[in-house]
């Protein structure tokens, strides 16, 4: 009888420690899942479906003279490019880095030299002309020619340019643009580029700051729409500068804005700073799969 008691205690002692154990369990799990919370939901993929707006619709011809000068530039140094790794595409910012005033062309000389790159810029340029340059000439590079890499700086212009060939053309932005819009823009033009030049690895710098507060509430939230994305690996990294050019209160930082949007050559530096060693990583990685 002692026996059968013993074994009873046994029995019981034996289901009482599985049941703590199956609690201990269950709220360690439980700890888990709170710790990772939002981060579980997935993010929209980058390289998506776009929807149709005034930012991804490029338009049948560029009638403006000057875009048209730099289209027709830009084409002519592509078609004779030769051991180019690196490309700059954007607007007055890329340009300046060795047009314009030219503020960027000693740091670009020192620092990007070594890439025999090409400058793809063309001031005022919004993300539907965009799309038709590279559509239309700005990546249709030798065989066998094609860059490692290229730098796209996109998307401020959307906010501010509402006409164009002395306001014979008009667009349908302004400060009013939807920044969703404005970040399918962008994305639009990068996809362009991976779509077209699919040997190409690509950076993708968030808008800079502006002295605008209306229009940098604006960029800022294009960037963290961009942010928010699932990018392919190594195929396209976002690189978000705002902490480099602007304060903790969002004030651009003193010394590397010519104005309220261009950049001096120290401005020009810090950006060297961040995007060497992007670009020397994503070289080094060599070819992307498949290509």
């Amino acid at each position: 009888m002692r026996e059968a008691n013993n074994l009873n205690r046994d029995h019981t002692k034996g289901r009482s420690t599985r049941s703590i154990v199956c609690v201990l369990a269950l709220m360690v799990l439980a700890c888990v899942s709170i710790s990772r919370g939002a981060n579980d939901t997935p993010r929209p993929d980058f390289m998506g479906p776009i929807a149709e707006s005034s930012s991804t619709t490029m338009p049948e011809e560029i009638h403006d003279g000057y875009w048209h000068g730099e289209f027709v530039r830009v084409n002519n140094e592509v078609a004779k490019a030769k051991d180019c790794r690196v490309v700059f595409f954007g607007d007055s910012i890329t340009l300046g880095w060795t047009h314009l005033a030219a503020k960027g062309k000693p740091v670009w000389d020192a620092r990007f030299g070594k890439y025999n790159p090409i400058n793809m810029g063309n001031s005022g340029d919004i993300t539907p002309v965009m799309l038709y340059r590279v559509n239309r000439g700005n990546l249709d590079f030798p065989k066998g020619q094609a860059p490692r890499v290229a730098v796209l700086l996109c998307g401020t212009n959307n906010y501010t340019v509402t006409q164009s060939d002395a306001g014979k053309v008009k667009w349908a932005l302004g400060i009013d643009t939807p920044p969703e819009q404005v970040a399918d823009g962008v994305r639009a033009v990068a996809q362009a580029f991976r779509k077209k030049l699919p040997g190409t690895r690509v950076i993708l710098i968030g808008i800079l700051p502006v002295k605008q507060r209306a229009k940098w509430a604006k960029c800022q939230q294009t960037n963290r729409i961009l942010a928010g994305y699932a990018y392919p690996k190594d195929e396209v990294v976002f690189l978000d500068l705002q902490d480099r050019f602007a304060d903790a209160d969002g004030q651009q930082k003193p010394g590397l804005f010519t104005d309220g949007t261009h950049l001096t050559t120290e401005g020009y530096t810090v950006m060297a700073d961040a995007l060497v060693p992007v670009i020397d990583r994503l070289i080094g990685a060599g070819p992307i799969e498949g290509q």
